[in-house]
């Protein structure tokens, strides 16, 4: 006699995330309801690890084996076959709607991109001297950008044309003044500026024209800040700075030794708030992602004490969450035993 299923849902399958090192990289995708989030964890040994986070509202089914809404997936290692040490992403308009991924290896700096026919590729790298910081970011015409922080202390800023997407052809747009050599930078960070997008092609005179995105620059004396204008504000010390595009602004997360983040909007009315953190000890890695499906919400992901951590920023301290990062998936298919991580 067939015995009926079980009307008690079969518990959530769960996991920290792998052990990871260096810079992290979170973006909000363009997949799901509302816009999953990508995050993309350094390996402690070899290659990079990815997951998503769930942002379909809470009533959404989830798909058998994968996340329910509001919770991690597992994670999947790429890239195998090198120790990273940063590593960015952001959610393209071109492919349509690739991921491009900047990864430091030392001093070496590696480009890989997403896409639904081939999952990770390697693509040529953008140009640039051995490098201790990246950064990269993507107008609201499509315009791809890549800061290289060198060795020395000197900030550059890339430019590609599109027009041959996934091949990139890279020009140095660096300002000629604002952005200062100093061997103390230890960080940078790039955030493309408020605006609607153009609509234009790759390869257009509107690409040609585009709006440079602001530059973060920090170090443990001083920082500084170029906005997409050029016009240039000076920033307290930091060792991580992270930036997002706002609707009046670019918005900076820093740390620099307390248990809170400085939140602050460079050339806006305003002072300086703090974002608490959760857990305790050093924090060694910060991220951040605007939500275009929550006004003035910001999504950040910050490694504290070695536990990765993940914050919503409302812009109201009273109502900033935090917990610290799992995967849960819901039952797969089969009776198996189904490991969370794959890699």
């Amino acid at each position: 006699m067939a015995v009926p299923p079980s009307s008690s849902p079969r518990p959530l399958r769960a996991a920290p995330p792998p052990v990871s090192r260096g810079g992290i990289g979170l973006a909000q995708g363009r997949y799901g309801l509302r816009g999953n989030l990508e995050l993309v964890l350094c390996d402690d040994q070899d290659g990079l690890w990815v997951l998503w986070f769930n942002s379909d509202p809470q009533d959404t089914s989830p798909e058998p084996g994968g996340p329910p809404p509001g919770e991690w997936s597992g994670a999947l290692r790429f890239a195998t076959g090198r120790r990273y040490d940063e590593v960015g992403v952001l959610q393209s308009r071109h492919g349509p709607h690739h991921l491009e991924l900047l990864a430091r290896s030392g001093d070496t700096t590696h480009r890989l991109r997403w896409s639904p026919e081939q999952a990770f590729t390697a693509e040529h790298p953008p140009p640039g001297a051995p490098a201790r910081a990246i950064g990269t970011t993507e107008t609201a015409n499509g315009t791809l950008w890549t800061g290289v922080l060198a060795k020395d202390g000197r900030p550059r800023l890339l430019r590609a044309d599109a027009s041959a997407y996934p091949r990139l052809t890279w020009a140095d747009d660096t300002p000629a003044a604002g952005l200062p050599a100093d061997e103390r930078w230890t960080a940078m960070a790039l955030a493309a500026g408020p605006g609607t997008d153009a609509g234009a092609g790759a390869g257009t005179d509107a690409e040609a024209d585009a709006e440079r995105p602001a530059v973060v620059l920090v170090g443990d004396r001083e920082g500084i800040f170029l906005s997409p204008t050029g016009e240039t504000h000076p920033l307290p010390a930091a060792a991580l700075a992270a930036a997002v595009t706002a609707d009046d602004g670019v918005r900076l997360y820093l740390w620099s030794e307390g248990p809170w983040l400085e939140v602050l909007a460079p050339g806006s009315p305003g002072g300086t708030r703090r974002l608490p953190l959760p857990g305790s000890g050093e924090v060694t890695a910060l991220a951040a992602t605007p939500l275009s499906h929550e006004p003035d919400g910001t999504d950040l992901v910050v490694r504290r004490g070695g536990h990765l951590w993940h914050l919503r920023d409302t812009g109201r301290e009273d109502a900033a969450t935090a917990a610290e990062l799992t995967s849960r998936l819901t039952p797969a298919p089969g009776n198996g035993p189904h490991s969370v991580h794959r890699g």
